[in-house]
């Protein structure tokens, strides 16, 4: 039976060797949900730091952005704007492309270009990588006026749904991450067993893989959140997950007499 909540491991993981022998004797069902409520709480912080300095960069940089951007007319899928064309809307400071307008057919791909879009006369072409790009075709566009109100309108829409999209999205990549790493981590665990001539099974090892990697978790929330730059930061993360995990094999081993053993 367990003596201990899945509340008890965001604390007692730094130090406490019975949670660490009840983790191996009775947590093969619920390892994974801690591993999700834990990375859950995580995420939080983390998810606000990021909304902070996506939202702080997009208000400082979008008027001298917005103030660029003509008013763009597609009407029956063609594209108009009385400009000057090829008109390059730039990322500010950088003085670098981000939008290419061109109707004229003079420009039609973002080859050789560090822009980040590119819409033709028919056309709305989007960087997807170095060396690939998104097409969308406007032939079904008709009635669209695209004018500086409407730009920052969608800027402050982006803005608000960063943290409904971001914190699922970087919670589930979070997860399937850790779930890999603990599934590797058991297998070290099971060698550290068997080096204290003791042994457990592969779930077993997996749940105590799973409360190892707290303090490096908690540890690296902290160290995300402050901003500041430790070098080689996942190498020391491992590296406390890995100690931590012999912690919590040696602890097994020390099994105290009026203490069941690991099933």
């Amino acid at each position: 039976m367990k003596r201990y909540s899945t509340i008890h491991p965001l604390y007692m993981s730094f130090y406490s060797k019975s949670l660490y022998r009840d983790v191996a004797m009775n947590w093969k069902k619920v390892s994974f949900l801690y591993l999700f409520l834990l990375l859950a709480i995580c995420e939080i912080p983390l998810m606000f730091r990021l909304n902070h300095e996506v939202s702080e960069y997009i208000f400082q940089q979008a008027p001298d952005i917005v103030k660029q951007v003509p008013e763009i007319t597609v009407s029956k899928g063609i594209v108009s704007a009385e400009v000057q064309m090829p008109y390059i809307i730039s990322e500010p400071k950088k003085n670098t492309p981000l939008i290419i307008i061109d109707t004229t057919g003079k420009t039609v791909s973002l080859v050789d270009s560090d822009a980040f879009a590119l819409l033709t006369k028919s056309e709305l072409i989007v960087r997807r990588t170095r060396t690939s790009t998104w097409k969308f075709e406007l032939s079904e566009v008709d009635g669209l006026i695209i004018d500086k109100k409407m730009v920052y309108d969608l800027i402050e829409a982006f803005a608000g749904l960063i943290p409904v999209v971001m914190y699922p999205l970087g919670l589930l990549v979070s997860f399937v991450f850790r779930v890999i790493q603990a599934l590797i981590s058991a297998l070290v665990g099971i060698f550290l067993a068997r080096n204290l001539n003791i042994t457990l099974s592969y779930s077993q090892s997996i749940s105590l893989s799973i409360i190892s990697m707290t303090p490096a978790v908690m540890l690296g929330t902290i160290h995300d959140y402050s901003g500041i730059v430790v070098n080689s930061w996942w190498v020391i993360s491992l590296m406390i997950a890995l100690g931590y995990l012999w912690f919590g094999v040696r602890s097994v081993s020390e099994q105290p007499d009026d203490e069941p053993q690991p099933r």
